[in-house]
């Protein structure tokens, strides 16, 4: 494993517990950065620089500092622009429910260094049509209009407005989707339209919602270090044993514990609670995969392994399959983009069609891809399917 690795895990962990780091020599700055810009905690990095003497090389010095006080001016602005949402939301009369990094940056020591691409909303379906007149009324663009989520742009800032918020099965064997489809009964008041999820399916959510981003591309390590911090932040004040309860009927106790885990092992922060550790024959290649491509696996990543990576084998039947479903997705796949196929199925053949359409401007990119999947590293393939298999997805 590249030291700068095992250097910004460190350093990570050390910002949470709110301890001085070590000092390492041996590592390449430009590296770290890179590895840290990638998985979108340049600013604790940044932080850590300004604040302990890890890094002798001015220039760097100065970057660092530089990271640190830009992640904070981005913070003030999102933070000032999610604010005005919500008010004008409560004003206008939509429940919503404010969640992920929003809510998160509180469990940080320093809350503006937690950095997010977005904000996250939720709200009632019937809402929809208000919610987006008001985002139209307050200068945003409407940047995507997948039903289960609205996404919108002002100011580089984006925005999603949710009416589900698990499009998927994460798992072959769970139901991961119709569980989280009630997720209004876990949502508290803290006025009179804007709403919290609980502390607990708060949890499971981000568990949950990690699995889902393992499931297609990768989770990078900021997912994990927001587990760690709610970890740290709540202890034993929560109901850990009702969470796992709930994890066994999501089928997700095996990956929660990998999670677990890397919560002790990379960032060394306790879990008040029981669990089986994952052995380090799983954790080593799961760490691999996890540094090397990024917040949202994305980074440098071979979308065509993990195109094939829940498939049962590589071969010739299982790629075409794959191609097929890229074309003309499952019903339960396509039903939650087209919610009207939900009481009128014999529309699939439509939404299919549909489909194409709205996708034609990326035909070229999906032809690709394709082809992609149709050469892709048998080897590979298989390293990554038995990875998926260890972890529990």
């Amino acid at each position: 494993m590249e030291k700068e690795y095992s250097y910004l895990l460190h350093l990570l962990g050390a910002f949470l517990r709110e301890e001085a780091p070590e000092i390492s020599d041996a590592v390449d700055w430009q590296k770290l950065l890179q590895l840290a810009r990638i998985h979108g905690v340049p600013g604790i990095l940044g932080y850590m620089g300004r604040t302990y003497p890890i890094c002798s090389d001015p220039q760097m010095k100065a970057q660092l500092r530089s990271l640190c006080m830009h992640s904070v001016a981005v913070f003030a602005r999102r933070n000032a622009l999610a604010e005005t949402i919500a008010a004008e939301l409560e004003k206008a009369g939509v429940d919503h429910i404010l969640m992920k990094g929003y809510v998160l940056r509180d469990y940080y020591p320093v809350p503006e260094l937690r950095s997010f691409n977005d904000i996250d909303i939720v709200i009632h379906r019937s809402d929809r049509k208000r919610c987006d007149e008001r985002m139209l009324e307050l200068g945003f663009q409407r940047h995507t209009d997948w039903e289960p989520v609205y996404s919108y742009f002002r100011d580089n800032e984006l925005y999603e407005i949710h009416t589900e918020i698990m499009e998927i099965d994460v798992s072959k064997t769970g139901e991961q989707q119709a569980y989280f489809r009630k997720y209004w009964e876990y949502a508290r008041p803290v006025r009179e339209h804007s709403y919290r999820f609980t502390p607990e399916f708060h949890f499971l959510y981000l568990l949950t919602h990690i699995a889902k981003h393992v499931h297609g591309s990768g989770a990078g390590i900021r997912m994990y270090l927001d587990a760690a911090a709610f970890i740290r932040h709540y202890g034993d004040s929560v109901d850990w044993e009702w969470i796992r309860q709930e994890l066994k009927k999501l089928k997700l106790s095996r990956f929660a514990d990998v999670v677990f885990t890397g919560v002790e092992d990379w960032f060394g922060i306790r879990c008040p609670f029981p669990f089986d550790r994952a052995t380090r024959d799983v954790m080593e290649p799961f760490l691999i995969f996890t540094m090397e491509a990024g917040v949202f696996g994305h980074y440098q990543r071979d979308t065509a392994v993990t195109a094939l990576k829940h498939e049962d084998s590589g071969d010739g039947s299982s790629r075409f399959r794959q191609v097929l479903r890229k074309t003309f997705p499952k019903a339960e796949t396509i039903r939650s983009r087209y919610t009207y196929l939900q009481d009128k199925p014999w529309l699939l053949p439509a939404a299919w069609v549909h489909r194409l359409i709205k996708n034609k401007d990326k035909l070229k990119l999906r032809t690709r891809q394709m082809q992609q999947i149709l050469e892709a590293d048998s080897e590979e393939v298989r390293k990554m399917r038995d990875l998926m298999r260890e972890i529990g997805l």
